[in-house]
């Protein structure tokens, strides 16, 4: 049974992971763009994906709000419904910080930005969330022109550390009332 609806946009299907998510998840996890900028999200092997899978599917059963615990989609293709990524909102300072990536053969295509903006839009419009915030290495150039393209406006830079990554840090929000 489905308790997050499917999200559509033009060309992707944002959808609850499911236990044959496992080989794709974890094939993705090893690529070179997951490791330098989300190492964290890197798994040992099919079994440890699983684990990190059924953590993110009981969350759905429990979902209240992205404020107060994560709710993290796969990113399908609307035409076969092959899975391609992740994005999900995920509680920080009472409010949501997105997250999300696009396997590597997938990328430069929109498919990121797509996804970020209809997952802001359902976590303005369906859980009131006032602010969703987006927190990027700032080398991390393709995820920073994500942010932006999505309709995120940088509010901070500063030097720190980030998924084991040190450097400058860019923080984005987008706000609710810019989705009105």
């Amino acid at each position: 049974m489905q308790i997050v609806e499917p999200i559509h946009t033009s060309t992707l299907i944002l959808r609850e992971f499911t236990n044959e998510d496992v080989p794709k998840v974890y094939g993705m996890s090893l690529e070179s763009g997951i490791r330098d900028w989300i190492p964290d999200q890197v798994y040992r092997n099919e079994d440890h994906a699983m684990e990190i899978l059924e953590y993110l599917m009981a969350q759905y059963r429990s979902l209240h709000s992205p404020a107060s615990e994560p709710c993290v989609l796969a990113v399908c293709l609307r035409d076969s419904g092959r899975l391609i990524g992740h994005v999900g909102l995920s509680p920080l300072r009472g409010c949501a910080e997105i997250g999300y990536a696009i396997e590597e053969s997938e990328q430069r295509r929109g498919y990121a930005t797509q996804a970020v903006s209809a997952i802001t839009r359902w976590g303005h419009q369906t859980f009131m969330l006032p602010t969703i915030f987006g927190i990027v290495a700032g080398a991390n150039t393709g995820s920073c022109r994500v942010l932006e393209k999505s309709g995120f406006a940088l509010i901070k830079e500063q030097s720190g550390s980030l998924h084991g990554w040190q450097g400058v840090i860019r923080t984005y929000e987008s706000s609710a009332s810019n989705e009105e």
